[in-house]
């Protein structure tokens, strides 16, 4: 797990300088160590380091600083390392290896089954790292190696014979991987601050993928960025870049998708078990040489993971009372306070308990510092609670934890499915059946029948939504904003489906990116790797073919994962009824803040070209209706501050 930078420039070549400050500025993604390769147009390479490279290399190579600007290096490559596997030297990136030079950050999990494959075929390795076995994969099988890896990444090769640049990233997008391009200039990295670095880039606001955000609670669903001329290559796909050193240009940049998930579903197969898939996806993401630890929420997707984790522990002669586990708490809140639930699954297990309790003064001297952290506009003041179980679990000495993400989006989690569900049985086996489960469900889910309707013809009828969108939301933003007209994308998203296609567009452009997204920003800022079971591909396609009838059973959403883990965990966890997952009292938060910093920003407002101010402060003071507005005005104006955003038209 690390940070990756790179820097082309065909025309003048690339600044040294320039290049340090993007590998710099993510130091919180590696501070184990850090390197630099610069090439020129010939394949001769250079490597360098700096001040925070690992001592047996710095005697080896040059120190970036000595390097002169205008070297004539077309390309420059920089790493941050966080050391996970194989902890020495031999895992130093960019590394050089089959006539190719890598930059990468992530992991592959098979790693050590690739390996035996390539050994077996001739191939010989100095290291125990995943880094040495991309080389040689891409040596043998060239791009196509990484349909066979099982992991998350975002890496970039250069290919030194063919002078080919590619950039890929792993199949859901698990690992960020951004870039800025013209006719003679890319620079991409790990995070949208690193390409913020060139001064010549406009900081502009892209205002459709704004108000998507703001409006519609979409985030991540395309290439774009809140950033106009900043884009995400998407997950599943590779760029491959060709350059023309006559011509002094980029002469390719095309993006090729080589995962398409849908490709994998369609079966619509009967639930035949899904804990041997699990437990596989588990035990690959073991493989750590340093502290493994899990988020725990004491829902049942952290819950399952902690549970087969342990028995895992205890197969391997493991001492389970060492496994850590962190869990959000908040007493004086107890409609979203979890730990009755957490505290049974760690009795259960005899795991290691620690509840983190963030509050609104935590708030106030970490908000700023989040809002840096996560490059776009946050949600809801909420993600200061995943940032402070991150900051724990590495505050006590875990480099890797487990968590939860992509458990909802397989198995038809969020209660959102329901909406899907009762209308398929309105329209397939009729008006009896319907109301038969419909009755099920709000037993089951404790929501009230009349809710439960409201929410089939919310989700099932984009007239009826878009309307309460609108009406709801679209008075909070300035009458410019208001005219802006989202992408034809976030119409599809809204749009009435039923069972895997929703699931799909929710893998793909939907609920999880925007969910990755943060859980990378909240997790890195401690330098801390996260690991996700329940993305693993082979895990995925597995629970997307199973028919939706078999995930929402009896009025229980996610009824696979119940019965694989009963036994277990806890009988109050597996048939838990409600469903929060790390949640947090934002409106209290809201309302503990020093109110002269609030209204500081409204009257100072860098973002009244977006928002209707006068709107916002009149429902802020009133303390009355829904605050959600209030707070991504104030997540959105510490974005636009923090980073300097313009807003052009």
């Amino acid at each position: 797990m690390c940070g990756i930078s790179g820097y082309v420039d065909m025309q003048n070549g690339i600044k040294t300088s320039l290049l340090k400050e993007m590998t710099d500025i993510i130091r919180h993604r590696g501070p184990d160590d850090e390197g630099f390769a610069l090439i020129h147009e010939s394949g001769e390479i250079q490597f360098a380091v700096g001040k925070d490279t690992i001592s047996d290399m710095r005697s080896k190579q040059t120190d970036i600083t000595e390097i002169k600007e205008g070297e004539s290096f077309f390309l420059g490559m920089g790493h941050r390392r966080l050391s996970i596997l194989d902890l020495t030297s031999n895992g130093h990136q960019p590394m050089k290896k089959h006539n190719c030079i890598l930059t990468f950050n992530g992991e592959i999990y098979n790693y050590i089954e690739i390996r035996e494959e390539l050994k077996n075929s001739g191939y010989d390795f100095c290291t125990k790292c995943d880094t040495e076995v991309i080389l040689a994969a891409y040596d043998r099988w060239g791009i196509e190696c990484i349909n066979r890896f099982n992991g998350m990444w975002g890496f970039a090769l250069y290919d030194i014979e063919k002078q080919k640049l590619f950039l890929c990233r792993d199949r859901f997008g698990v690992k960020p991987l951004y870039y800025f391009k013209t006719n003679h200039k890319l620079l991409f990295g790990s995070e949208i601050k690193q390409i913020l670095c060139d001064r010549e880039i406009v900081r502009a606001a892209n205002l459709d993928v704004l108000k998507a955000s703001l409006v519609y609670q979409v985030y991540d669903y395309s290439q774009k960025t809140c950033f106009r001329d900043i884009n995400s290559l998407p997950g599943g796909c590779y760029a491959e870049v060709d350059f023309d050193f006559r011509k002094h240009c980029i002469s390719n940049f095309q993006v090729t998708r080589y995962y398409n998930l849908s490709k994998k579903i369609g079966t619509n197969e009967k639930d035949t078990g899904i804990q041997e898939e699990l437990t596989e996806a588990i035990k690959l993401r073991m493989r750590s040489d340093v502290k493994v630890g899990s988020c725990l929420s004491g829902g049942l997707d952290s819950s399952s993971i902690v549970g087969i984790a342990c028995n895992l522990v205890k197969q391997a002669g493991g001492d389970v009372a060492e496994f850590t586990t962190v869990t959000s708490g908040f007493a004086e809140h107890p409609e979203v306070d979890e730990t009755q639930y957490s505290k049974s699954v760690v009795e259960y297990c005899g795991c290691e308990e620690n509840i983190v309790r963030p509050d609104a003064n935590q708030l106030m001297k970490l908000l700023e510092k989040i809002v840096w952290h996560q490059d776009e506009p946050c949600p809801h003041l909420g993600i200061l609670t995943s940032y402070s179980v991150f900051h724990k679990a590495a505050e006590l000495g875990c480099k890797v934890v487990y968590d939860g993400q992509g458990g909802d989006e397989g198995l038809a989690g969020y209660h959102g499915y329901y909406a899907y569900y009762l209308l398929y049985i309105l329209k397939n086996k009729g008006l009896k059946s319907f109301i038969r489960q419909l009755k099920t469900v709000a037993r089951s889910s404790e929501k009230r029948m009349i809710y439960l309707m409201a929410m089939v013809i919310y989700y099932n009828f984009t007239g009826v939504r878009k309307l309460y969108i609108r009406k709801s939301r679209e008075k909070y933003l300035s009458s410019q904003l208001r005219k802006v007209a989202v992408g034809g994308t976030v119409n599809s998203l809204l749009a009435p489906r039923y069972g895997n296609d929703i699931q799909i567009l929710d893998f793909t452009r939907g609920t999880l990116q925007g969910i990755l997204h943060w859980e990378d920003r909240n997790s890195m800022a401690s330098s801390l790797e996260t690991r996700l079971p329940f993305l693993d591909y082979q895990y995925v396609e597995k629970v997307l073919n199973i028919d939706m009838l078999d995930k929402i059973s009896n009025g229980y959403t996610k009824m696979p994962l119940r019965r694989a883990v009963d036994g277990i965990l806890p009988q109050n966890v597996v048939w838990r009824k409600s469903k929060l997952g790390f949640p947090s009292p934002t409106r209290a938060w809201l309302y503990q803040m020093p109110q002269e910093y609030v209204l500081d920003l409204l009257q100072n407002a860098k973002s009244r070209e977006v928002f209707n101010l006068q709107k916002i402060k009149k429902q802020y003071l009133s303390g009355k209706g829904d605050t959600r507005m209030i707070e991504r005005f104030i997540l959105t104006e510490l974005w636009m501050r923090e980073f300097d955003v313009k807003i052009e038209c």
